[in-house]
């Protein structure tokens, strides 16, 4: 044994007859194929939990026995894995502070009282240190829920799981047949001020519904539910309710269903909208059906079926795992292993018991930190959009929650334990090694730098061909993919209409000529001169047309090889004025028009290596391009909807633009010169690679930061 069997201080405690205190339950469980025992506290709701070997100790605990016999039966009992007295009087002051023990002695009244004053102070503290979700509890509904325990019974047997899945599989059925009515244009929909007045509505409903489906399966396997009440979550009122007794359930099975009750009731809830949508007309009620699919499908799979927070999916990934307390445990392990590997203490025990609890733990830890610390930071950064000073505060609280605060700790535990006073020469060498390696990839290795861009194959302007008047394709006078030169005729157009003003304008010539000469004649200048200022008028009518007329015939812009935009139908077709036919390319003068955000405009402006493009539907073959010219200022509207979200595209189009494209966010447009690309891929999106000097990822962080928090306060 590592630690000696007698204490020097067992005298002190060994007459003590301690018991459990009648508040409490002990409940047998399973994890991990090992047995444990969880100790339940009626009066504080807390569970604590212990090993097998410890229940040993703790199950002789019933007032009768004296410490000295608990320990000698527990020893006779355990045999080689006895504890020490050591860690039976280390037990004994942790069962006494969980508040779960008593012994024969009178109470300690003043100990009593400093124990809730330190109750007290903890979950103020709790509350300060969580300023995005506060709790406020409303209502007790234990009676409630036993009085309608038959809707558990029957919601949570055979037949209603079998109503759940055929209801479910048949709604999602329904979303697969419909999904392009309610995909689309949904920015509009949802952003509509009518609409989100409705969500206002929906929301607690749904909600509310939620976390009754929660206390329902509490009640279905034997639980109590006490406190039902609002959560401030990021100061939104979103109602929650305590199910903390499923956790004294010995079944995974049943705890896992407690936890995923709410999403599959929201599920339930979706599905059935989903068939009123299908089968009412539009209204009031398909915006409220709609927006139930909304609250109870998307919102419930981003948030409670997220495992990284702690909500429903958290605790059924912990009992998947069947590691109990996920993240605090995942925090523990991730800290033995620094002390371990970093530090050099070897005599500590894991709380890992196993190599892959191991690493389900340390993965957990660090993908549920850099996640937690994304949102926080995300959340205050639009609360100082919205509201500067409160956005500020809170935000430098939680980063002092997050960050600040268990770095204090850390550092005073490393100058206070006396196990560190042998090590400080090694954690000031292996402290100083982390920082500078840290300082060394994040300011001085430099990483390769990329730009990822999108656009669409451009045809210049001077290269377009477009009807000059408006008529119908009489002829195609050059076949697709012939050279022409500049002025070569490719197109024949006919108007009849502008025919007949064309003669009706010859013989309005014609008549005032007639006039002209016999008023002439007679002597009438007055009329004469009348006549003539209409002559000219008509005279230049007629060359308005004529020009018109010559507009019919559609001659090349340039010289190069002549495409059609679409030559299967042109035949036949009416035309109007600056309509687009086709285009004139030299071989290998093509362009692409590239779209930038605001954030690589400058690297993409004054710091490009080199460019590959890949085209949408060639996607395997890379092509090299060069930089042509920037177009200047920044613009919102989008040169092709290939480029917006519904064309498959990056850009999100402003639903309140409804004459032209536009997006939400200005852009800046890059021209790029490609070669070896087929005429016929004229419009298609490309994806564009810029290749910068390689930076280290410091500096790219540092402005990313700076950029983002800019953003948010000036919006």
């Amino acid at each position: 044994m590592s630690t000696p069997l007698f204490s020097s201080a067992w005298y002190r405690v060994a007459k003590l007859r301690p018991r459990l205190r009648a508040h409490v339950q002990i409940h047998r469980h399973r994890y991990r194929g090992e047995i444990w025992y969880l100790i339940q506290d009626h009066s504080s709701g807390r569970f604590h939990r212990f090993s097998e070997e410890t229940h040993a100790v703790i199950g002789l605990m019933d007032g009768k026995r004296s410490l000295d016999k608990i320990w000698e039966s527990a020893c006779a009992r355990l045999g080689d894995d006895m504890p020490s007295q050591d860690e039976v009087i280390a037990l004994l002051g942790q069962l006494h502070h969980a508040d779960i023990v008593q012994a024969d002695i009178p109470p300690d009244i003043a100990e009593v009282d400093r124990r809730r004053s330190r109750l007290e102070r903890r979950k103020l503290i709790a509350l300060l240190m969580s300023p995005f979700s506060i709790r406020i509890p409303l209502w007790d509904p234990d009676r409630f829920l036993k009085r309608t325990d038959a809707v558990a019974q029957r919601v949570f047997s055979r037949l209603g799981a079998a109503v759940w899945l055929s209801v479910v599989v048949a709604a999602l059925g329904l979303v697969a047949t419909n999904w392009e009515a309610l995909s689309s244009n949904l920015a509009d929909r949802v952003l509509a001020v009518e609409n989100l007045v409705v969500l206002g509505f929906v929301y607690p409903v749904v909600k509310g519904i939620h976390e009754f489906g929660h206390a329902y399966a509490v009640r279905r396997w034997g639980g109590e539910v006490h406190e039902l009440g609002i959560m401030l979550l990021v100061f939104m009122p979103v109602p929650y309710v305590e199910a903390s007794a499923a956790t004294a359930f010995s079944s995974k099975y049943q705890r896992m269903l407690v936890a995923a009750a709410g999403i599959m009731t929201e599920a339930f809830m979706a599905s059935l909208a989903m068939f009123v949508w299908t089968v009412v007309e539009p209204g009031t009620l398909r915006v409220v059906a709609f927006d139930v699919m909304l609250l109870a499908g998307v919102s419930t799979v981003l948030f409670n079926g997220n495992p990284l927070l702690r909500f429903d999916a958290y605790y059924v990934l912990s009992d998947i795992l069947e590691i109990p307390n996920l993240g605090a445990t995942a925090n523990r392990e991730l800290g033995y292993l620094l002390r371990r590997w970093v530090l050099g203490v070897q005599n500590e025990p894991s709380p890992a018991r196993s190599n892959s609890e191991a690493a389900w733990l340390v993965t957990y830890s660090l993908a549920a930190f850099s996640y937690r610390m994304v949102v926080m930071l995300g959340i205050a950064l639009f609360l100082a959009g919205k509201m500067f000073i409160v956005g500020v505060i809170l935000a430098f609280w939680s980063v002092y929650g997050f960050l600040i605060q268990p770095l204090f700790k850390t550092i005073r535990y490393l100058l206070v334990d006396p196990e560190m006073k042998n090590k400080r020469t090694r954690l000031l060498g292996v402290g100083t090694a982390m920082a500078a390696l840290i300082t060394a990839l994040l300011f001085w290795v430099p990483l390769p730098r990329l730009t990822l861009a999108e656009g669409v194959l451009w045809v210049p302007e001077r290269a377009r061909v477009v009807a000059g008047a408006q008529g119908m394709v009489a002829r195609l006078l050059v076949p697709q993919g012939e050279r022409v030169e500049l002025g070569t005729p490719l197109i024949r157009l006919q108007n009849r209409e502008l025919d007949a003003r064309i003669a009706v304008a010859q013989g309005r010539l014609q008549e005032l000529a007639a006039r002209s000469e016999m008023a002439s004649a007679v002597g009438e200048i007055t009329e004469s001169r009348l006549i003539e200022e209409e002559i000219l008028r008509t005279t230049a009518q007629a060359a308005r047309l004529g020009q018109q007329q010559q507009a019919l015939l559609i001659r090349s812009p340039t010289g190069g090889l002549f495409h059609f935009s679409s030559a299967d139908d042109l035949l036949g077709r009416y035309l109007r004025r600056g309509e687009s036919i086709g285009y004139v390319l030299e071989p290998g003068e093509y362009r692409a028009r590239v779209l930038v955000g605001q954030a690589e405009v400058d690297a993409v402006r004054s710091d490009v290596h080199d460019i590959e493009v890949r085209l949408a539907e060639a996607f395997d073959t890379i092509l090299s391009a060069r930089m042509s010219r920037e177009i200047p200022s920044a613009h919102r509207e989008l040169p092709s909807l290939a480029l917006s979200v519904e064309g498959g595209g990056l850009f999100a189009l402003d639903p309140q633009q409804t004459q032209s494209p536009r997006a939400f966010e200005a852009f800046f447009q890059f021209e790029i010169l490609l070669s070896e690309v087929p005429a016929n891929r004229i419009g298609e999106r490309v994806y564009v690679r810029f290749r910068h000097t390689p930076e280290p990822v410091g500096y790219r962080f540092w402005r990313a930061a700076r950029r983002v928090l800019l953003e948010r306060l000036d919006s």
